[in-house]
């Protein structure tokens, strides 16, 4: 039997925990709580997508990158938009925008927040809509009202430090992370409490276990990443205290095991020969306890990270058949080439594949030390050039989060397909200024016929089914339906929607800006499926995407938009 709750559908028995997909309402960014980016809802099928008509198209009001996603409570639609961070309901029984909320934001943070100015979107609970400002100040919002009901701000912009991700809110706490590892800061995740804002715990990525909340329930699997303080001992003296390694995408929390997962970003400074070692917890992948924060267990996906290669992409927890047994997985598709599917009780790679064709810095991981087979030719050094390295730092995939289909058993990943040269320099550190000594050239890979692919990959075998390739990049992130449909968009406007068994397009439209959102799915007030899904791009999107000017009443420019596309059948 399974039992609606809070707009996501549940389990009982053995599994009754997972939370299999969102409902009627978007409550949160991946959907539900582990991140499936998964929609039961069934209206929509192969058989009528190609029906859909835009329904409405809400304006923000800013110009720039809309990452993240809307989120949709009873019948009102919530989207935050990039710096200055507006929050606008719109009711969607009349298309027209009910409030907004216009915090004040510190704008000293638009001048060091790295790689544009986004926001990857709030969540809701209780009746608040909580996300991060750019300054570092966590908000939360009357969901009804568009009042202010608390606003906690966790760091100062003129150190470095500004936030971009979306929060989790998971049993009364709210969970965020920073952004700018660039910057010659270090990483942390910071839980608050839901209903004050009052700081409950941060957890430091680099420096010692006591900063980093490591103690004696954790257990890390391998040997590499066991031993006390590795946090500060794997770096060259005080190294770790610039040591990047941020906390910006997407966290993921498995109610069944209690845990909260997240990646980590590349460790500072980007220059590798000044900072030998494993440099941990860069690059990393954390299992913690939501309550205190203590870690339970951490495994560094690439140690001293040569290639920007950090580990931010989502992680997202499924129960699978591997070998004949259930088991609890979670599955996380790196920047560096490989889709690895952990056990998400105690961190064991049960395998480790690649996922994109062409990867020239490794071989491939050993499960049973955990280690990448490095090909030595490809490390970079300060003063020297290295080429045809594959992935690119963009990764084989990097923050646009992918979908886990229960329908099929399939994941729905955006890849890229770029390589790159590097040459690094040696860097000065200056508090609150870039700190980074490198020289990136970015381009197509060996096959210059396609920009990005869409997966379809089955983790218990660590296959790829099947894949669509694309001209222009998917530079945002995946839905899919269990109505059998999948959907995405590509930097050239256009916005689609695939069959989820075969790839097959069955749906497109041009929007007037690309997108870097993620789609979701939704019930409108008539009780109908709908789709809703960000437009508009900023100076990094608009650079990568190659998608032309934008076209709208507000905006021709490459760089601008900001609306929400609304979708439905007639």
């Amino acid at each position: 039997m399974a039992l609606t709750l809070g707009g996501s559908a549940l389990f009982s028995g053995t599994a009754a925990a997972q939370q299999v997909g969102a409902g009627a309402e978007w409550t949160t960014s991946g959907g539900t709580a582990d991140g499936t980016r998964y929609s039961t809802l069934t209206d929509i099928t192969p058989a009528n997508v190609g029906l859909l008509k835009e329904e409405f198209a809400f304006q923000t009001g800013v110009n720039g990158s809309h990452m993240g996603d809307p989120l949709v409570v009873d019948s009102t639609l919530y989207a935050v938009t990039p710096y200055p961070n507006k929050l606008v309901a719109y009711d969607l029984n009349t298309g027209k925008a009910k409030w907004t909320y216009s915090p004040a934001v510190n704008q000293y943070a638009k001048g060091v927040n790295c790689c544009d100015t986004t926001n990857r979107g709030a969540a809701y609970a209780n009746g608040k809509i909580v996300y991060n400002l750019l300054d570092n100040t966590t908000v939360a919002v009357d969901a009804v009202t568009g009042k202010q009901v608390w606003r906690t701000n966790l760091a100062d912009p003129h150190t470095g430090v500004t936030m971009t991700g979306a929060p989790l809110i998971a049993k009364g706490k709210v969970f965020v992370g920073t952004s700018s590892g660039e910057m010659g800061v270090r990483g942390w995740v910071q839980a608050l409490d839901l209903a004050t804002g009052k700081k409950l715990w941060r957890a430091y990525t680099t420096g010692p276990d006591k900063d980093v909340l490591i103690g004696a329930n954790f257990h890390a699997f391998y040997p590499k990443d066991q031993g006390k303080d590795i946090g500060a001992t794997s770096w060259q003296g005080t190294a770790w205290k610039q040591g990047g390694s941020s906390v910006w995408a997407y966290l993921t929390y498995d109610a069944e095991l209690d845990l909260l997962f997240y990646g980590t970003s590349q460790p500072g400074v980007w220059n590798p020969d000044m900072r030998p070692g494993d440099n941990k917890w860069g690059a990393s992948v954390f299992a913690r306890k939501p309550d205190t924060g203590e870690a339970i267990w951490a495994y560094q996906v690439t140690p001293h990270d040569n290639w920007d290669y950090d580990a931010i992409s989502e992680n997202i927890a499924v129960d699978q058949t591997v070998n004949g047994t259930l088991r609890k997985l979670l599955v996380h598709f790196d920047k560096n080439g490989f889709a690895y599917t952990f056990d998400r009780a105690t961190g064991e790679i049960l395998l480790a594949n690649p996922f994109i064709g062409e990867i020239t810095w490794a071989n491939g991981v050993d499960l049973k030390t955990g280690l990448p087979d490095i090909n030595t030719d490809k490390l970079t050094h300060q003063g020297a050039e290295t080429d045809n390295i594959c992935p690119s730092a963009l990764g084989a995939k990097g923050w646009e989060p992918g979908t886990f289909s229960p329908k099929t058993g399939l994941f729905y990943i955006p890849t890229f397909n770029m390589c790159m040269s590097m040459h690094m320099l040696k860097a000065e550190y200056v508090a609150g200024a870039p700190y980074m000594g490198n020289d990136i050239a970015m381009g197509l890979g060996a096959d210059p016929s396609f920009t990005g692919e869409l997966i379809a990959w089955d983790a218990p075998t660590g296959t790829k089914k099947w894949g669509v390739k694309e001209r222009y990049a998917i530079y945002g992130g995946i839905l899919s339906t269990a109505g059998g449909v999948v959907f995405y968009g590509t930097q050239d406007k256009t916005f689609k929607a695939i069959d989820a068994s075969t790839g097959a397009v069955l749906f497109k439209t041009q929007l007037e800006c690309s997108t870097v959102g993620n789609p979701i799915s939704f019930t409108g007030p008539d009780g109908k499926q709908r789709i809703a899904v960000f437009s508009g791009v900023g100076a990094m999107a608009g650079a990568i995407g190659g998608g032309g000017a934008c076209h709208s009443n507000k905006t021709s420019t490459a760089i601008g938009g900001g609306e929400v596309h609304v979708f439905k059948l007639p």
